[in-house]
């Protein structure tokens, strides 16, 4: 199978798999609407006079623009705040009393205590768009990783035929795409990318050295997770591609 349909397969199972999840983890979250009640306590002091006062969760109100609705048999009251308040506590407030327990306040003069019931309706997203588009970003984010992957290894492996060396492994190929990603750098560096050993790389990278494929550099590294040699500086090598054979 070549590599290229591979990889729009593995793509492909990606982008089903995402999908999957992600439709059901979306669904399962949003996928149903969803009623919030709320309620919450008001007193109303001094109702019978000119300066009627709400109080809800020790925070105090003023009472304006009471208006009696005839449809509903009660007063639609506006609460509004003078002073400062946090910003999770409305400065403005619309209530409704009933026209007994208000007209009862009135006659009595006691203060009017009433719980005001709050209900607010999320409606359900549809999740199939976009469960979708996260699947086909994930497909295309592998799809391009895989490419560019793809082309390393064929740079890599054009560029060992060209330069007459049939007998290169596999690993050998990894080891040479590495150093065409990288552009510069050590053994313990890509003994640690390809899980290497030291001979092995060592080995490759002369025969690219011979062929002036590789070059060596008067840089060194730090020796990295004690790959370098007993704490020894690692000398540092640079990729200058293909060269054309005699």
């Amino acid at each position: 199978m070549r590599r290229s349909t591979l990889g729009i397969m593995i793509a492909a199972i990606v982008l089903g798999t995402t999908f999957v999840v992600s439709y059901a983890i979306l669904n399962h979250f949003y996928g149903e609407g969803k009623t919030i009640t709320s309620t919450r306590d008001i007193l109303i002091e001094n109702i019978w006079t000119q300066d009627p006062r709400a109080y809800i969760e020790n925070v105090e109100y003023e009472v304006g623009d009471i208006e009696f609705s005839a449809d509903e048999n009660a007063y639609k009251m506006n609460l509004r705040s003078s002073g400062s308040l946090e910003y999770d506590i409305p400065s403005s407030i619309d209530i409704s009393v009933p026209s007994s327990a208000y007209e009862k306040a009135l006659g009595t003069q006691v203060p009017l205590s009433i719980s005001d019931t709050t209900t607010t309706k999320t409606e359900p997203i549809n999740a199939l768009p976009i469960a979708t588009a996260i699947g086909i970003a994930m497909g295309l984010m592998f799809l391009a990783v895989w490419t560019g992957y793809q082309r390393i290894w064929g740079d890599a492996t054009t560029t060992l035929l060209e330069q007459g060396l049939h007998d290169m492994t596999v690993r050998d190929v990894e080891i040479v795409g590495e150093m065409i990603e990288m552009k510069e750098f050590t053994i313990p560096e890509l003994m640690k990318r390809t899980h290497t050993s030291k001979l092995k790389v060592w080995r490759t990278l002369q025969k690219l050295v011979q062929r002036g494929i590789v070059k060596s550099t008067e840089k060194t590294k730090p020796a990295a997770s004690g790959l370098g040699g007993r704490g020894k500086p690692s000398h540092v090598y640079r990729y200058v591609g293909k060269q054309k054979t005699e």
